[in-house]
């Protein structure tokens, strides 16, 4: 499996549990501070949740007025990849998660929250006012993080049975030798 097909089934299966939506949880799990009680439009917060669920954005808020998109500085991309996410720019900055895309019919298949509760959309997107913004930064900072834990943790492990030898010594030959260097 990978991070987009992770997003992309993080968006299926919550459309096939609850297909009317839960707000309150997509809020409660995106905004910082969590505020399940927020009643804004909450489309981008579907699609911010099912990236974490993916794995993806971790410490990534919502921000009210702004999004996560610029925050996350998302390149706006021509050719999208499941889950990349879709933008509807006017009149409303409506937000979804692509599903798959047919470069040769240009027709994009999204699933998008709010509307007005969970529902798969098919677009033909040379008819304009549509864009994309690629996941690919958050995938590769996951990667990171992912790739660089057992590195972090041996070095925690060495750091600790460093301080540990440090304070408590070393018994025999061994022990008088540092104790001799150290003095």
């Amino acid at each position: 499996m990978s991070y987009r097909s992770d997003a992309v089934r993080a968006t299926i299966d919550e459309w096939k549990a609850y297909p009317e939506g839960r707000p309150a949880l997509y809020w409660q799990e995106v905004l910082n501070p969590p505020d399940p009680s927020y009643s804004g439009d909450w489309c981008g917060g579907f699609v911010l949740r099912n990236l974490k669920q993916a794995g993806l954005a971790k410490n990534l808020p919502w921000t009210i007025g702004i999004g996560f998109i610029a925050t996350a500085r998302l390149p706006r991309i021509t050719e999208p990849e499941p889950g990349d996410v879709l933008v509807v720019p006017s009149p409303f900055q409506h937000q979804a998660m692509v599903i798959s895309y047919e470069p040769t019919t240009g027709m994009v298949t999204s699933i998008d929250g709010n509307t007005p509760g969970i529902t798969p959309h098919v677009r033909f997107i040379r008819n304009g006012n549509i864009e994309f913004y690629s996941i690919q930064p958050l995938i590769d900072e996951a990667e990171a993080s992912a790739s660089s834990w057992p590195y972090v943790v041996a070095g925690v492990a060495i750091a600790g049975a460093a301080a540990w030898v440090w304070f408590n010594g070393l018994p025999g030959p061994m022990d008088r030798a540092i104790k001799r260097l150290a003095a």
